[in-house]
Order: structure tokens, then C-alpha cells, then sequence
């Protein structure tokens, strides 16, 4: 069974460019969320959503968004992917932005997996994450084993020696820091190296 790919952190035409002339990828994540290296603003956002295939899912990443931000960017993108929101307030962003939501869930210790439980007919996805968010650092895998719903993304710490691994543990994979050669800064070439590798899997 083939993996779907979610490479986040996109903030360039020229990755964008890179992920297509590759193929491989089915998600892109664009992250609004000013402590973060990947920061986008509303403009950059809508000038990079514009050349990004319609094959490929746009999503937005937020962290407890605002209504009125959630309006402002709601129709570039096709998924909303929500850190730190409760599933009523997941539930009001869902109906505001009718548009598909990828709910967070930040692991630290076992018992928070089983918050996934909250959101279900609430979320029409989810992510497993490290409690670090966007600092490459690992949960425990293991965590994930008895989990009830079919599909969902993993995330926190992936990069191209660990894909194999993480790909039996979810057919769904998230991955942003490990393809960067800086904070924030994308590598054409781990890019490509990663998405040739996936394929092979």
C-alpha cells in the first residue's frame, strides 16, 4: 500500500516547484504561527496556494485561531490542521470555514493518545505529534498501536533514515524540519532525496 506524503513548512515557489517536478506528494502544510521559523502572512500564503497543483491538498496549520483569521484564509485551502483547540471549539472552525479538519493531537505520554476519542465525528483527519510541535523530536511509536480509527498522519521527528519505520506504523506521513538545511529553510535536494525514497517504500 502506497504512503501519502504531508510535507509542511512550505514557504517557497521554488519547493513548491520541487515537490511537483517530483511527484509523490499529496498534502502541503502552511504554517501560520508567529513563533514558528515557518511563519507565514495572509499574503505570502495566498501567493504560493496559487501555484500549488489541485492533486496536491492545501492545508493550513493553526494554533487556537481566531474566527476572523480563520475567515480571512479559509478559502485558499482545502483541510484546516488545529493545535490546541477543544473539540467544540474544533467543531465551531469546522462549520465557520466548511472546510475539512486535520485535528492535532500532541503526544507526551501515552494516556494522550486516547484524546483522539473526543474529536471523532468532529475531525475528518488526524495527527499524531510530538508534545515539541515543529523541534524534530520523536514520541514513542508504540503509543499508536491499539488506536480505532484506520487512517491517520504521524508526525515529529520523521526524515529520510526513519521513513521505513514510521511507514509501518502509519501509511500517513508528516514531515517539515529534517528537510531543511536551516530553521525555515527548505533543501531542493533533501526534498527530492526523500520523495524518491518514499516512493521506493
Amino acid at each position: 500500500m502506497p504512503i501519502d506524503i504531508k510535507i509542511c513548512g512550505i514557504n517557497s515557489k521554488n519547493i513548491i516547484q520541487t515537490i511537483v517536478q517530483n511527484g509523490g506528494c499529496q498534502y502541503l502544510g502552511f504554517i501560520f504561527y508567529p513563533p514558528s521559523p515557518r511563519n507565514l502572512s495572509i499574503e505570502e500564503s495566498k501567493k504560493l496556494t496559487k501555484i500549488v497543483p489541485n492533486y496536491i491538498k492545501k492545508v493550513a496549520v493553526l494554533v487556537k485561531p481566531e474566527n476572523s483569521f480563520v475567515e480571512k484564509i479559509k478559502d485558499q485551502f482545502d483541510y484546516l490542521q488545529v493545535y490546541e483547540t477543544s473539540p467544540s471549539r474544533s467543531k465551531k472552525i469546522k462549520l465557520l470555514s466548511n472546510k475539512k479538519i486535520i485535528q492535532a493531537i500532541k503526544v507526551k505520554k501515552k494516556e494522550d493518545i486516547n484524546l483522539y476519542k473526543q474529536y471523532i465525528g468532529v475531525a475528518d483527519e488526524f495527527l499524531f505529534d510530538s508534545s515539541a510541535m515543529e523541534k524534530s523530536s520523536i514520541f514513542n511509536w508504540s503509543y499508536l498501536k491499539n488506536i480505532e480509527i484506520k487512517e491517520w498522519f504521524i508526525a515529529g521527528g520523521i526524515n529520510i533514515n526513519n521513513l521505513e519505520k514510521a511507514s509501518k506504523v502509519s501509511k500517513k506521513i508528516d514531515i517539515s524540519s529534517s528537510l531543511e538545511d536551516n530553521p525555515g529553510v527548505k533543501s531542493s535536494k533533501k526534498v527530492s532525496d526523500f520523495l524518491l525514497k518514499a516512493k521506493k517504500l
